[in-house]
């Protein structure tokens, strides 16, 4: 899906959100210096794989936490997990690195790749701020919107401690 399509589906959805836009960015910090202002929770978003490639799953995390491997590991019940390939990116979710958002689970037909959801993230704000599948804009909505969009769409929503 594109930006214009993501935004009609949630029109469509009656879903109330703010689109901002900006400069290219390829990571949360390069995005800060330009909705650092803006009141939303700040996420960073990673696709991870398990390492037989059985299981994929796109974390988001607080934009300055790190991966804590074996908590993830023992979360998502997968002995070993590792970042996933920019071919695999491609391939599940239709997008290259840098553009990496909740809204790519829409990309994701089979609907197999879960989005797994730092609490911490959640208790910064009601707010979340995701990209179109455009890394040039970000879209604020709320985390119960978001939730209710994807999970409309057949896709696993899960709030965990990572």
């Amino acid at each position: 899906m594109n930006t214009q399509e993501i935004l009609q589906l949630l029109d469509d959805h009656d879903i109330s959100y703010q689109v901002f836009s900006h400069p290219a960015v390829y990571t949360s910090e390069e995005a800060d210096k330009y909705l650092k202002d803006k009141d939303f929770a700040k996420c960073k978003n990673v696709f991870i794989k398990s390492r037989n490639g059985k299981n994929y799953y796109l974390l988001m995390l607080p934009e300055n936490k790190k991966v804590d491997w074996k908590k993830a590991q023992s979360e998502l019940l997968s002995p070993s997990l590792t970042f996933a390939s920019e071919d695999e990116l491609e391939e599940k979710l239709k997008v290259k690195s840098g553009t990496v958002s909740p809204f790519n689970l829409l990309n994701d037909s089979s609907n197999t790749i879960p989005l797994i959801v730092d609490q911490a993230a959640m208790e910064e704000n009601n707010y979340v701020g995701v990209h179109p599948n455009d890394n040039t804009k970000t879209i604020s909505l709320t985390w119960t919107d978001l939730a209710r969009i994807l999970s409309s769409y057949g896709h696993l929503f899960e709030e965990r401690s990572l």
